[in-house]
């Protein structure tokens, strides 16, 4: 017999005979190998473009556009939903203007690239973005601390989780501007990455949290493994899917034909960890207008010929 004092720490068992005896639902993804419900990360050395790529992926997912652009490599959002996405991105390290500027890159970057399909309507698109993607900046507004210091879920972690009702992405950047903890103790690393497990399994979004990688990992050429983040190992033990951000190697930069003298403009998205599916090939990315990345094609399947602008940018700024 349960005792009934433990069984709500534990909940219920699993009905086996049920779980047998029907077929398991489809595993939800938000982004490749990033499962609904779940907690990933984002690492890599300050002003790599972490900021960049989750406003990118904000933007892509709010708009339905994700299939659009292979921003994690070819095929991006293969089995995705393509319905618009709500998102919210907390920027606790970024001001309004910066954001400001950098949507607007985004969006220009789309339009020169032909990413936005010509079928969708510049008020539709509009209606979309102001929908689904939800900007907080708190940079210097006040100091977000998600853990009381008996290392339970502060005030701030209760707010966070309201405002991330019925989302489907969660993105927090950074996670030194979110607690008050020594980044090398696993107990507060630990309580914090519950933090956002809880989020994600109350609301049943995806929670992504950036993080910056350790200098070592920089100096000793291993900034594109899972243990490339700076602090305890329960950030990296914790989240169930990690992407970096890293410097692309002679041999990156040479399969897709770019020279050596460009190699700081470009950066290499890599998969790190991911719990729930393979792990997908490297991606080099190129900083355009804005620092907006863009995948770049390796030499064997460069120079295809480039759709027609669709002219959607200027309607921005109209």
């Amino acid at each position: 017999m349960t005792d009934a004092k433990f069984s709500s720490v534990f909940g219920s068992p699993v009905n086996i005979a049920y779980i047998l005896n029907n077929p398991p639902p489809p595993i939800d993804f938000v982004l490749p190998g990033l499962t609904a419900g779940s907690v990933g990360t984002i690492i890599g050395p300050g002003g790599m473009g972490k900021t960049m790529l989750e406003l990118q992926v904000a933007v892509l997912l709010a708009t339905g556009l994700g299939h659009y652009d292979p921003l994690f490599g070819p095929s991006t959002f293969d089995g995705l939903p393509t319905a618009p996405q709500k998102v919210v991105l907390v920027a606790a390290e970024e001001h309004i203007n910066v954001l400001w500027h950098r949507v607007h890159a985004i969006v220009r970057s789309l339009d020169q690239r032909h990413v936005l399909p010509e079928d969708l309507s510049w008020p539709e698109f509009l209606q979309r973005l102001e929908q689904n993607l939800l900007l907080h900046p708190v940079a210097g507004a006040r100091r977000v601390n998600l853990l009381t210091p008996d290392l339970a879920p502060s005030e701030h972690a209760h707010a966070l989780a309201a405002v991330n009702q019925g989302t489907r992405l969660l993105i927090v950047d950074p996670l030194r501007q979110l607690h008050l903890e020594d980044e090398n103790h696993s107990a507060p690393m630990s309580a914090l990455m519950s933090v956002f497990k809880q989020v994600a399994q109350q609301s049943g979004a995806a929670v992504l949290v950036a993080h910056h990688s350790s200098r070592a990992a920089g100096l000793q050429g291993y900034g594109d493994t899972a243990d490339a983040d700076r602090g305890s190992t329960a950030l990296k033990d914790d989240a169930r899917w990690q992407i970096n951000l890293v410097q692309p190697t002679r041999e990156v930069l040479d399969a897709h034909g770019v020279p050596a003298n460009e190699a700081s403009s470009h950066v290499v998205l890599a998969d790190a960890k991911n719990n729930y599916g393979p792990r997908r090939d490297p991606v080099l990315l190129r900083r355009t207008f804005g620092g907006v990345l863009v995948p770049v094609q390796p030499v064997a399947i460069a120079g295809v010929s480039e759709n027609k602008k669709s002219g959607l940018f200027k309607k921005v700024l109209a």
